[in-house]
């Protein structure tokens, strides 16, 4: 899963939510030094993540990816996943996306002044370039990919360039989207059963 359902499968308190969204930034010891709420959700966004790789519907979307772009197909489909939950938003919603991105972005900027200057800064651009949003359109898709790519290439130290692997996407676009629709029903099931789990060991 990417931002969009990390950010609506979290619970809806803003530490929560900002550990789900950083998890994939902030690892290791670092951690420790954020809140034990925005800790859970650190945590949270890995069983997601665990629940996500093993899933064999997830599995089916990664075998459509082609084999140039096979070794980072759990990434593509999570932002293809995210696309499909934007457009249909409703379905899970009752607050509209723009709604709930806008109240994501106010309420991040509440914790600003602890957050690490480069988180700081990468929650500022997340909001500027409404980052949530450009799920909805393939062009926001292409953006999305093009700025992976480049995050990849700077780690990696070399060019790498997922942008042409959205053709694989479109030539698969209603099994992918018949996937996701089949998928995510199980993922909000499995985040309740975290969220009472995780609700009982705070009070034990």
């Amino acid at each position: 899963m990417n931002f969009l359902a990390h950010l609506y499968l979290a619970q809806p308190t803003v530490e929560h939510r900002l550990g789900n969204l950083l998890a994939d930034f902030i690892k290791g010891a670092v951690r420790q030094q954020f809140s034990v709420e925005m800790q859970a959700g650190m945590k949270h966004h890995q069983q997601i993540d665990s629940f996500t790789d093993c899933h064999p519907v997830v599995r089916h979307s990664k075998r459509l990816i082609s084999p140039a772009h096979r070794r980072m197909a759990g990434i593509l489909v999570d932002i293809f996943y995210d696309h499909h939950l934007a457009c249909h938003w409703s379905e899970y919603s009752d607050v509209p996306l723009a709604t709930f991105t806008q109240e994501i972005y106010r309420s991040f900027q509440t914790y600003s002044g602890w957050l690490p200057t480069d988180v700081h800064i990468l929650l500022n651009r997340i909001a500027a370039e409404d980052w949530l949003t450009q799920y909805q359109s393939i062009e926001g898709i292409e953006t999305t990919l093009s700025r992976l790519s480049r995050r990849i290439s700077h780690r990696w130290q070399r060019s790498v360039n997922l942008c042409p692997a959205i053709e694989d996407w479109l030539t698969h676009y209603p099994t992918v989207a018949q996937d996701f629709a089949q998928f995510f029903p199980d993922m909000i099931q499995h985040c309740h059963t975290l969220d009472q789990v995780g609700s009982k060991d705070r009070w034990h």
